[in-house]
């Protein structure tokens, strides 16, 4: 066996719950690590010189055989602890079996090691995940790997730090190129084998371990398995049931063979902000995939699930305006099945409508880069005129102008012109040359474009990411050109809009920009007021860039107030906070006008979470 790493606060715990109870289950996906930590258990919770013997119920040769085998490992064993191994062969008879010993024995405590639970009355569930990231460096380190640490970094991570896996892995790793083996592990079923391996035949290959598991499922749990693996990332029975079902595997079966095979370790089961979510590990759902080649519906069930994603960008789209942060949470989960989407989407020839439609993801939730790599994709990849390449060439653009790539915006507002002959997106094309025109300084002509974009997206009913956004872009500009008292009846006029429309992502913004005025009017307290409700919001949204802003705009309030210690201590943040997010982003220019302390900032900085909550209380 290897050595023992990691795990010190699951045997505590677990030490602990022995004390209060007789029988805990250790459960977990197959190469978790289940029995080596069962072991340490064992000898945790009945030291030497007592003996105690494992019941390895894979090995018996069927439920006849149960009763002796466990009968045995009692005999042998001199303390008090009965371990059960793979219980999973036989988790019927197991729970029937063990309710009986501990009725019996009111002294006995049991330990199960089964990928799925004994459903007993008195059982304790503990559900092991995967190593942290710095325990599985230790164990691959350990194991003898000669290579730098970046590249077991990588190697971990590609593993989800399965112990089963990284160790299979090790024995690969001493015999092979770093590039080659980094590169094999795009098919890690077939190169994660080692027939040489001591112990139970299932563990020496990462597909005969998940394969087990396979044997233990229902043939509908087996269908969904396939199916489902077409998911890159989580997701919800909603998306699961849409995607997976047919006349074979009904809507109303959903519940039961997704309950059953979070069961069997095969799901990870996790509570979101969104509600419950599901994700399938790496090489299960790697494993899944093969079977649904076998069974060729890969295209078919990768078409509806491309199909589920455009529908709820387009509900996205369409509800945004009122549940704002409902779907910005829901967005950013759902990343990965998305951009999966996407891809599917350049194939099928609806990128270009997807990739515009998701202006909210690419916008409002920060994914700059991504989106305009997707968006650059689908405009070469589709040629056609029509709404929706003019969409994207207008979303592009404005993607663009928040990485700070001006001549890139430029270039897609006039393609965009030039594809729209009627003038049909006219109106955000004028904002958003408004646009980058107040992002070169040019406020007098910035505050005419908007002006003009904003009668036309009133008159249209427009409300986002139309009319309310302009508010913004024309504040910024009269407060570059030195009008205060004028930027802030145009910023009483959006917020009392976004009060209107309930937009709260805009009303972020224009807070941060009421705060900037009032500093520059010397109302410091009303500045405070201001800037504490623009990153509280700011917060429900995720949003990086406005958290840096609103911290260092707190900084220099705190200085200003001769907070001077907290000051600099904000002020430092947000200058590691804006190193972090990194390329352009649109750091407000009016920051600049704001005087900023002289003295040296500290050294030790407060992570961008930390100044958050340090910002938000009243000074």
């Amino acid at each position: 066996m290897s050595a023992f790493v990691g795990r010190r606060d699951e045997v505590a715990e677990i030490t602990a719950l022995f004390g209060r109870v007789r029988l805990v289950t250790l459960s977990g996906a197959g190469g978790v690590g289940k029995t080596r930590l069962g072991l340490e258990l064992a000898r945790t919770l009945v030291p030497e010189p007592a003996v105690i013997d494992v019941a390895e119920l894979a090995q018996v040769g069927g439920p006849q055989a149960l009763a002796p085998a466990v009968t045995e490992a009692l005999a042998l064993s001199t303390g008090s602890l009965l371990v059960l191994d793979t219980c999973e062969a036989l988790v019927d008879e197991v729970a029937s079996l063990v309710s009986e010993l501990l009725a019996a024995d009111s002294e006995l405590r049991v330990l199960a090691i089964s990928r799925q639970s004994l459903a007993v009355p008195g059982e304790h569930l503990w559900v092991l995940s995967s190593l942290p990231a710095q325990d599985a460096h230790a164990l691959l380190t350990g194991l003898g790997a000669p290579w730098p640490q970046e590249t077991l970094t990588e190697v971990c991570d590609r593993l989800e730090g399965l112990p089963l896996a990284i160790e299979l892995a090790a024995v690969r790793l001493r015999a092979m190129p770093a590039e080659d083996f980094v590169t094999a592990l795009d098919d890690r079923l077939a190169l994660l084998v080692d027939e040489d391996r001591q112990g139970p035949s299932r563990h020496r290959a990462l597909a005969t371990c998940i394969g087990w598991s396979h044997q233990l499922c229902t043939e509908r749990e087996r269908l969904f398995w396939a199916r489902v693996s077409v998911f890159p990332g989580e997701f919800d029975l909603e998306a699961a049931t849409y995607v997976c079902r047919d006349d074979t595997l009904r809507a109303q079966d959903m519940v039961d063979v997704v309950t059953g095979l979070v069961d069997k370790s095969v799901l990870l089961r996790r509570e979101t902000v969104a509600g419950v979510r599901f994700l399938m590990p790496g090489a299960t759902r790697e494993f899944g995939a093969g079977w649904l080649a076998l069974l060729g519906q890969q295209e078919e069930v990768r078409l509806r699930h491309h199909d589920f994603y455009l529908a709820l960008a387009r509900t996205a789209e369409h509800e945004w305006p009122r549940r704002q942060v409902r779907w910005h949470r829901r967005l950013r989960l759902e990343a990965a099945n998305l951009a999966q989407a996407l891809e599917t989407g350049l194939e099928a020839g609806t990128g270009l409508e997807l990739a515009g439609t998701l202006w909210i993801l690419w916008v409002c939730c920060g994914m700059h880069a991504e989106g305009r790599g997707y968006l650059d994709r689908a405009l070469a990849a589709d040629l056609r005129r029509g709404p929706a390449r003019t969409r994207a060439l207008w979303v592009c653009a404005w993607t663009a102008s928040l990485q700070g790539d001006l001549l890139g915006a430029d270039e897609r507002l006039s393609e965009c012109r030039e594809a729209d002959p009627g003038g049909h997106a006219g109106a955000y094309v004028t904002q958003l040359a408004a646009q980058v025109a107040a992002q070169r300084g040019q406020a007098d002509r910035a505050v005419l474009g908007i002006r003009a974009a904003r009668d036309r997206h009133h008159s249209a009913g427009r409300s986002f990411p139309g009319l309310l956004p302009g508010y913004a872009v024309v504040a910024t500009c009269l407060l570059t050109l030195g009008d205060v008292e004028a930027a802030i009846g145009v910023l009483v006029e959006g917020l009392d809009l976004c009060e209107t429309y309930e937009d709260l992502w805009t009303r972020s913004h224009l807070c941060h920009l009421r705060a900037q005025a009032d500093y520059l009017r010397g109302d410091l307290a009303a500045a405070g007021e201001h800037a504490r409700e623009a990153l509280r919001t700011a917060r429900l949204f995720d949003d990086r860039t406005a958290q840096a802003a609103g911290i260092e705009l707190l900084g220099a309030l705190a200085v200003a107030e001769r907070r001077a210690e907290e000051g600099l201590a904000l002020l430092a943040a947000a200058r590691d906070a804006w190193a972090a997010l990194g390329g352009d982003h649109l750091r407000p220019p009016l920051l600049a006008s704001i005087p900023a302390p002289q003295e040296t900032l500290p050294t030790e900085v407060l992570s961008l979470d930390a100044a958050t909550t340090l910002a938000l209380k009243e000074p």
